[in-house]
């Protein structure tokens, strides 16, 4: 089923919380001139741009079991439910879009399918049962292959898995499983691929262990990310908690590390937040950023047009003010924080994309239920859009802009 909310006629009931924009707690720092702006906002909703060159947003949301496409200009947002169970819930998590093919796929963490549509329509097309808590998902588009990291071990999601699987849809109607890749480390999470989609590359968000794929011949090589501890690739560990990959210039990895609270030993160590450059050739580390334990580092993006990328920081509910967004120049291989963005108004942001001309970012909060618009070059705040009139129970997840 199709809904479609117009952003006009959304009403906050008196048991709903109401995101404050209106003096918001917010500092736009940039860290190399010294500076801060506080952001206002003008209401909710906007009017479109002047060159009506709009951005429609893709978002899984998780606690609704719907999948929910915004309009970035006006925020009108229609939903597709999503519904391949009906004996459980479904909790859609992750959206790639295939722009050449014309398809979009979503994984549900709780029943274990990814799910397929049309991207011109967005009418249903199939699912694929793959189990064990499907994450992230990335796309070869040439072959219409799609591969899948299995395993999300967080909060109450429990099971185990080694696997990063590889669908097939170049059927049009049909997804069929084509491979299946078995990692020595468990919870494989983070997944990205390179331009030719010759290499995948996944990181265990248990064990810190990062692994190459090679699909055309399933060989793979791996290394330790953290070499201070020396685990081997099946010792789960739970120390930096490696969340997104991004490939960038087919020579470098972003891993994004969550970190925080470590247990060891009975006792509790606050480790950092950190976002590692990688040499993707030789499997080497060049250089670390870190962050308050708090932070948490998720999801990761890079610019179309400089060499950037950004960053969501998740935060910790209990810190109000720990949630926010990065941006970090890669400048000759160096990592460098050139602005960041906080609010006491972020809750536990989780997923970011980026417009295709570079401009802006689309982040969401995952307990304050709103998309979060930010200019990219500065960070500044554009606006925040509740995702539906169940905004407060929409826990909204991965992002995608087509």
């Amino acid at each position: 089923m199709i809904l479609i909310y117009n952003s006009a006629y959304l009403t906050t009931t008196k048991n709903t919380p109401q995101l404050n924009l209106t003096g918001i707690n917010m500092q736009v720092k940039y860290l190399a001139i010294g500076f801060s702006i506080l952001v206002f906002s003008c209401g909710l909703f906007e009017t479109e741009d002047e060159n009506n060159n709009l951005d429609m947003v893709y978002i899984a949301l998780q606690g609704l079991d719907q999948v929910g496409i915004v309009n970035s200009g006006n925020g009108d947002m229609k939903v597709v439910d999503i519904d391949y169970n009906a004996s459980m819930k479904e909790t859609p998590h992750f959206i790639v879009i295939d722009e050449i093919n014309r398809y979009w796929f979503v994984t549900t963490i709780s029943s274990g399918y990814v799910g397929l549509y049309n991207l011109d329509t967005d009418a249903f097309i199939d699912t694929i049962m793959v189990g064990d808590l499907p994450a992230l998902m990335v796309l070869n588009e040439e072959d219409k292959k799609l591969y899948v990291s299995r395993m999300m071990p967080m909060g109450e999601m429990g099971a185990v898995s080694t696997i990063v699987q590889e669908i097939n849809y170049a059927n049009s109607s049909h997804m069929v499983l084509s491979n299946e890749f078995e990692l020595s480390s468990p919870a494989p999470h983070g997944l990205a691929i390179n331009s030719d989609r010759s290499e995948v590359y996944v990181a265990s968000n248990t064990a810190d262990w990062l692994y190459k794929l090679f699909p055309s011949t399933g060989e793979r090589d791996s290394v330790v990310m953290d070499s201070s501890f020396g685990n081997y690739p099946d010792n789960v560990t739970q120390r930096l908690k490696p969340i997104q990959v991004v490939s960038v210039e087919d020579s470098l990895l972003f891993v994004t590390c969550s970190a925080g609270e470590w247990f060891d030993n009975n006792q509790n160590v606050y480790l950092p937040g950190q976002i590692q450059l990688w040499d993707s050739n030789s499997m080497t580390l060049i250089d670390t950023l870190q962050f308050d334990w708090k932070a948490s580092p998720w999801h990761i993006i890079t610019s179309p047009n400089s060499r950037m990328v950004y960053a969501v920081l998740r935060g910790d509910p209990d810190y109000p003010g720990s949630a926010g967004v990065v941006g970090i120049s890669f400048e000759s291989d160096t990592l460098s924080l050139v602005v960041e963005n906080y609010s006491e108004d972020f809750q536990s942001l989780h997923g970011i994309d980026i417009s295709s001309d570079g401009k802006t970012l689309f982040v969401s909060g995952m307990r304050d239920g709103h998309l979060h618009l930010f200019n990219a070059s500065d960070l500044q705040l554009i606006k925040s859009i509740p995702l539906g009139e169940n905004y407060s129970f929409a826990s909204p997840g991965g992002v995608k802009a087509k």
